[in-house]
């Protein structure tokens, strides 16, 4: 098949995010199967290759006058024209969309090549969560996404607790969202280096914000140095002002006192090799997020038998067994966190069976391969319906 994937971001080309995590593991993986992929996503940049796959970039921004009347139109314009040339030069045959802000949906509109639409975390799960003003930007982000699902040919989601989210958000019948989760690429022939000496290590890993929980890991810190005071976290990822009185994280860690705040790394992005050594080398993860839809972090610590602690929000315990595979509190609850994260730093024979049955897991539920596989039979399955349907008379809803 020849392959379209829209993407925000895509890692190492623009900048790090989940769903471009996702589409490029994807899309490496779909041509290692066969089949060939063409990935879009915004920035100036040329046209390039990364490996087997070619990626294209698009403009994203604003047309003035439209809008002003209707937020986010220019950039669905723009989208929509670029797949289009897409659709002609490579001779696409099926498209994939994330439902993030819903940028897809002029495509669906002027297009009769079959659309796949993959429901991430939403715009107004994230705006709830996030506690972001309602504004008139965010409703039409919102109005979009629910749009592009009632377009799309086939949905397909990664949890089944985020598929009753969004079957409630849009409106669409859960059993019409297809049940995929993520995949990741192992490598067999990697041995857990020892321990390297010095302090336990914590690891964080995503954007700093109130989604992500970064928080209640920063304030559960303290806790948890009165049981281990040599321990150490690094907090890896881009920083946004969710620490109270609307600071960066980095600002709030500064006022903390001076045995606490040195105990604290704050590195900021960094590359994906760099990342993995430290998941590699961390005695514990810990992402105490407030949702996620997946948790595709989870198993990027996961595969390499470092221990994990999450919490029960969205569809982290789809991942994790807790107890078996990793350790889950409550979200928002930072003196369990502290607690769980103590008690583990403590406890090196159950870090280690958590590590091992945490890598276990995802050989056998969670690899590319087994993701990839699963998204082409989608694929041929749509493409096996015949013409796409009309779209004519479906419209933004109020």
């Amino acid at each position: 098949m020849r392959i379209g994937l829209y993407t925000p971001n895509y890692p190492g080309l623009t900048t790090d995010g989940g769903i471009g995590t996702y589409t490029r593991a994807l899309g490496h993986e779909l041509c290692r199967l066969g089949h060939a992929v063409h990935v879009l996503t915004p920035g100036d940049l040329a046209d390039t290759a990364d490996g087997p796959v070619r990626v294209h970039f698009t403009r994203t921004d604003h047309l003035a006058g439209v809008d002003r009347l209707v937020p986010g139109a220019g950039a669905c314009w723009r989208v929509a024209r670029a797949v289009r040339r897409l659709v002609r030069s490579e001779g696409l045959e099926v498209v994939e969309f994330p439902n993030w802000e819903g940028l897809g949906v002029l495509f669906q509109q002027l297009s009769r090549v079959p659309v796949v639409v993959r429901m991430h975390t939403s715009s107004a799960e994230t705006q709830r969560i996030d506690r972001l003003p309602d504004r008139r930007w965010y409703r039409w982000n919102v109005r979009r996404e629910r749009w592009q699902a009632r377009l799309a040919d086939a949905l397909v989601t990664h949890s089944a607790a985020h598929r009753r989210v969004m079957a409630a958000e849009t409106g669409v019948p859960a059993d019409r969202i297809r049940l995929i989760p993520h995949g990741i690429e192992m490598f067999p022939d990697f041995v857990r280096p020892p321990r390297p000496p010095g302090p336990p290590t914590v690891v964080y890993l995503g954007r700093l914000e109130h989604r992500k929980g970064t928080m209640d890991l920063l304030d559960a810190i303290p806790r948890v140095l009165r049981a281990v005071p040599d321990a150490r976290f690094v907090v890896i990822g881009a920083d946004r002002p969710h620490a109270p009185g609307g600071r960066l994280h980095a600002e709030y860690v500064a006022g903390l006192p001076l045995m606490i705040r040195e105990r604290i790394t704050l590195t900021g992005p960094l590359p994906a090799g760099e990342v993995d050594r430290w998941l590699q080398t961390a005695d514990l993860f810990v992402a105490p997020s407030r949702y996620e839809s997946f948790g595709l972090i989870f198993l990027e610590a996961m595969r390499w038998a470092t221990p994990v602690i999450g919490t029960t929000a969205g569809g982290i315990p789809e991942i994790v067994e807790d107890g078996v595979s990793g350790i889950l509190v409550r979200p928002g609850a930072a003196a369990e966190l502290a607690d769980a994260i103590a008690g583990l730093l403590r406890d090196s024979d159950r870090r280690a069976a958590l590590g091992e049955a945490g890598r276990h897991r995802v050989e056998t539920e969670f690899t590319v391969e087994r993701m990839a596989r699963r998204i082409a039979e989608l694929y041929r399955e749509v493409l096996g319906r015949g013409a796409k349907r009309e779209p004519a008379g479906v419209g933004y809803d109020a």
